[in-house]
């Protein structure tokens, strides 16, 4: 999973309780650009506003801790988040302006920046191409597992890599949610073209799924990518040429692999849930159709006790305000119709009811009968290990 010109590491600086890996480290050997898309939640992290603001240069590297959020600190989380980044500048020697920086964690309690400043040159020294591994681990929560994916792409004969890291596991919501997640590539870029590139690929991926409904104040994904104005290359990448076509289509495969990570690995989960609202009038209102159902604590928990409750579903499509015919809805579970013209299928029978819900995968479709647009999203069951988890987050 190398990735020519990009260095990670991972490092355990004091922020976590358990000693796991709490600080990342990605130093590129060349100038970088970024595509970044970021929380729309009005109350954001000092990093976030750092970050947003650093985003239209040159970026030398990225540094992310996990275990505390720097949000909701005022003047001090600002400070504290140009702390570290002053520290990596001068280890690195480069512009605090070409630092990219994120948290993750604890909302509402100081960040011990002297940590993190403690940790850098050690962060720095042992920087390697392979250390990828210890990057992702460094940044998660209260995920169980590193979330990695990687594919090659082939432009002029010519290999190259898309690699991106995530975490998220629980108040993960659209907009983005609180996950974090960083997409790598040697392909030269123009900015332009990948912000429009990276922002599609998000509203289809990240910005299609949901663990509980709850949108955080430190949600990043960002897109690093050599600069395609400053480097020669043998193909030049246009919007409307094939190299852009099999670039955005690797980029999106990458995020939204690793958008269902994050799905399965949401705070309890036992079962993944894919959600399709079709034949809509819009894809507007296929969407928010399928964010209603998969919202739904109702319907999260009829997953939960395998119990064919279907007409939470139904309740969920009605309160959507989505335009609908109220009386013309199929629901399809796992290929199986559940309801015809919103009533109860004929094919429905006690066995059906008794197994139906039992997969760890559950593919619902909804036909609203209405329009051609549709839109799918991800979601999971809602459990009392969520609630367990949440209960106890802080301690």
């Amino acid at each position: 999973m190398y990735i020519k010109n990009f260095l990670f590491s991972g490092k355990y600086c004091g922020l976590k309780k358990n000693r796991d890996l709490d600080v990342g480290l990605m130093v590129s050997k060349i100038p970088l650009r970024v595509s970044a898309v970021f929380t729309k939640n009005k109350i954001k992290a000092a990093p976030v506003i750092i970050s947003k603001s650093h985003s239209k240069n040159v970026i030398k590297a990225l540094i992310v801790n996990s275990g505390n959020a720097n949000a909701c600190n005022g003047d001090y989380g600002l400070d504290d988040a140009r702390r570290v980044i002053h520290g990596l500048s001068k280890e690195l020697e480069v512009m605090e302006s070409n630092i990219f920086v994120c948290s993750t964690g604890v909302i509402g309690e100081r960040l011990n920046a002297s940590l993190i400043e403690s940790g850098i040159p050690e962060l720095v020294k042992s920087a390697k191409e392979d250390g990828l591994d210890d990057f992702a681990k460094s940044i998660m929560t209260t995920d169980t597992f590193p979330k990695i994916a990687s594919k090659d792409v082939s432009i002029n004969n010519s290999i190259y890599k898309i690699t991106g890291v995530a975490k998220g596991s629980g108040m993960i919501m659209p907009d983005m949610a609180t996950m974090l997640a960083f997409i790598f590539t040697d392909i030269p870029i123009k900015k332009e073209l990948a912000d429009a590139m990276f922002k599609e690929c998000v509203d289809l991926s990240f910005n299609s799924i949901t663990v509980d409904g709850d949108t955080s104040t430190n949600d990043t994904a960002a897109f690093f990518y050599p600069d395609g104005e400053q480097i020669s290359s043998k193909f030049q990448i246009g919007k409307t040429d094939a190299n852009y076509a099999s670039a955005k289509k690797v980029l999106l495969e990458i995020c939204f692999e690793l958008a269902k990570m994050i799905v399965k690995d949401g705070e309890g989960a036992s079962k993944l849930i894919t959600i399709t609202a079709l034949n809509a009038r819009t894809e507007t209102e296929a969407k928010r159709v399928a964010f209603t159902v998969a919202n739904s604590p109702l319907f999260k928990t009829m997953i939960t006790g395998e119990d064919l409750n279907w007409g939470r579903i139904m309740a969920a499509i009605g309160r959507s305000f989505a335009r609908i015919k109220p009386n013309d809805i199929d629901i399809y579970i796992n290929d199986k119709i559940i309801v015809e013209n919103s009533a109860a299928s004929e094919e429905l029978n006690k066995n059906i009811e008794r197994t139906i819900l039992s997969p760890k995968e559950i593919n619902l479709k909804i036909d609203l009968k209405c329009g051609k647009a549709s839109r799918t999203v991800l979601t999971c069951n809602l459990t009392k290990e969520y609630i367990d988890i949440n209960a106890s987050y802080r301690s």
